[in-house]
């Protein structure tokens, strides 16, 4: 996610934080000011704050290390003022392992709670009674006296987390949850557009409750949940595509190879066209592939006005090769992952043509019409 920054790097996963959070430490310093709260008051906050975000990174982990027994990667964590998000590199092949990484979160937050509970055992339950009563009758608690709210508040909103993520909406663990279940029975594609449509249903009742309350919160947060869900259906369709068609199926059989002594000028006329963007790179006999030229070397070249420089000062050696009966959702995670733009297509060793970056976005796009 741009505009994020690391922070901490635990088990491997990093950990971000987003440039607005720095809007939440405003809007904690307004509250601060207009309060007239004084500075232990504003150390019990900021204390609290601290712990709720915490709470939200175990939360994201719970996810993240259930993904990676899976053997899921994760990608990061993002922190936001609105939580925080485990992004997984891809989505589990198994409903049931969807289910469970979908589930982990929330328990965490419930396993929380647990742990407070030898505290009010031992003093007294009655803090947390009082503020339960305080959210049912006021909608809210004072923070005046934080160091005797701070964990039965604590507690509370652990609960609420975990409730609120049970919703079966995207982008709650809930929605994820819901279409698991849904997908034992439907597949994941038809489960992901169930569940998108619930998740709007419920978005467009948080807007329509936020706009008679006056709440711009759970308006805001309605608007969320309903781009969020058409999102992660439009993701899941491509998922399907990627994966139901192979490399044969749009492979380019007639294409522009280049050699290492050939002028940068022959691929900026080729670029002008728009026909061929990314160039293999054969040898001088042009019997093998020796490298590619991707796009943005070639741009990079075109700046400099470099016309009569060879394509060996800006040719890249890293590649792969790939098959007709590669399907091209491993192509696609291939070239995101490994930054390719092109790669050659081999049949029993021999060359038969080349699939690239551009060409499975124009596929991709023509699917999303047409389906």
């Amino acid at each position: 996610m741009s505009g994020s920054f690391r922070i901490i790097t635990i088990a491997e996963i990093p950990v971000k934080i987003h440039w607005t959070f720095g809007l939440l430490i405003f809007a904690l310093l307004y509250l601060a000011y207009i309060s007239g709260f004084n500075l232990q008051v504003v150390g019990w906050l900021a204390l609290f704050i601290f712990s709720l975000f915490l709470c939200i990174v175990l939360h994201e982990y719970g996810h993240a290390l259930t993904a990676r027994r899976y053997g899921v990667k994760t990608r990061d964590i993002i922190l936001s003022p609105i939580g925080g998000v485990a992004r997984l590199e891809q989505l589990p092949d198994k409903p049931m392992q969807e289910f469970f990484i979908a589930l982990a979160g929330p328990l965490v937050n419930v396993a929380i709670c647990f742990a407070m509970v030898p505290y009010f055992m031992l003093y007294s339950f009655d803090g947390l009674w009082e503020v339960i009563e305080s959210y049912r009758n006021q909608g809210g608690t004072s923070f005046s006296d934080f160091s005797v709210n701070f964990l039965p508040l604590l507690f509370l909103l652990n609960i609420l987390l975990a409730g609120f993520n049970l919703l079966p909406a995207f982008p709650m663990d809930g929605g994820r949850v819901f279409r698991a279940l849904l997908s034992l029975r439907f597949g994941r594609r038809k489960a992901t557009r169930i569940a998108s449509l619930l998740g709007q249903t419920l978005a467009v009742g948080f807007m329509i409750y936020g706009f008679f309350l006056g709440s711009m919160i759970n308006i805001f947060v309605g608007l969320f949940v309903f781009i969020t869900a058409s999102q992660e259906y439009r993701m899941v369709k491509m998922e399907s595509v990627l994966k139901e068609n192979k490399v044969g199926d749009i492979l380019r059989r007639q294409f522009t190879s280049l050699i290492p002594s050939d002028a940068m000028q022959l691929a900026f006329d080729g670029l002008k066209t728009g026909i061929e963007r990314n160039y293999l790179v054969m040898d001088e006999n042009r019997e093998k592939v020796i490298g590619v030229l991707h796009e943005e070397f070639i741009l990079e070249a075109l700046k400099k006005k470099d016309h009569d420089a060879l394509v060996e000062t800006y040719v890249s050696e890293k590649f792969e090769a790939s098959k007709p009966e590669q399907t091209l959702q491993e192509i696609f995670h291939k070239m995101s992952e490994q930054g390719y733009s092109i790669l050659p297509v081999y049949e029993e060793e021999q060359l038969v043509g080349v699939i690239d970056v551009s060409m499975m976005n124009n596929f991709l796009m023509v699917q999303q019409k047409i389906k």
